[in-house]
């Protein structure tokens, strides 16, 4: 297939791929007359530069903050620009990433807050004090009031705690990962709806433009049809080829 010329950057690209200027929004077409003046409007466009300036259009939605967008928000017009995937599963994410130690860290909080864990703790402390103060009151190895039995709990809360610490502070990172794609998702369904009003306001806009050219038409051929109608025997110069307005 041969290669034209695109009418912007002027790179070589087959002629399939280039987006005709009647077809292009009317937001497009002012960002690139604002930047192009030179441009006449009358050949296609790259894709590269059709997506250049479609993301200046998702920037302009934004531009009143622009100074004050972080890299999520540059990113997310970026993924709008390419067409991309905002939405994924935080969870899968985290869980290919995480070592050893965090999912041991996701186990112990696990069990150590469940019935479970209080059941079989307090049993083994029911058990405890049973045999230290009746199986073995002669000669227990742990006597009331228990001071090995209260170095054991200290030791595994203070050994507990951190673990706990540790699993929760990942659950608040995954949260905050959540947080940010929820983000993502909105600012770009946001940004899709305002796309989608300028498709639409665009479409009317060359709908209406179209239609009063076609009325304006079949105005002059009616006025022609009358004219030739009460003068019959005067000859009337044919009405001009109908040419489709400029959109």
């Amino acid at each position: 297939m041969p290669k034209v010329h695109c009418s912007l950057c002027k790179a070589p690209v087959e002629g399939r791929t280039l987006a005709s200027p009647q077809k292009l929004e009317n937001r497009i077409i002012d960002l690139i007359k604002k930047d192009r003046p030179e441009w006449e409007g009358t050949r296609g466009i790259c894709a590269n530069c059709l997506e250049t300036y479609r993301a200046k259009k998702f920037v302009t939605y934004l531009e009143a903050e622009y100074q004050k967008l972080s890299e999520l928000e540059h990113s997310v017009v970026s993924k709008i620009t390419r067409r991309g995937r905002v939405s994924k599963l935080v969870h899968q994410d985290m869980e290919t990433s995480m070592t050893f130690g965090e999912h041991v860290a996701d186990k112990v909080a696990q069990f150590g807050g469940s019935w479970r864990f209080i059941g079989l703790f307090g049993g083994i402390l029911l058990v405890w004090m049973v045999v230290n103060a009746w199986v073995l009151a002669t000669h227990p190895f742990d006597p009331y009031p228990f001071i090995l039995l209260n170095l054991v709990l200290s030791t595994l809360a203070a050994l507990q705690a951190p673990v706990i610490m540790m699993s929760q502070n990942r659950q608040a990172h995954k949260d905050r990962m959540q947080a940010n794609q929820d983000y993502e998702i909105n600012l770009m369904a946001e940004i899709e709806i305002r796309d989608l009003h300028d498709k639409l306001d665009s479409l009317r806009f060359k709908q209406w433009h179209e239609l009063w050219h076609i009325q304006k038409r079949q105005i002059e051929l009616l006025e022609h049809l009358c004219e030739r109608t009460a003068n019959p025997e005067t000859k009337i110069p044919a009405p001009t080829p109908y040419v489709p307005p400029e959109l």
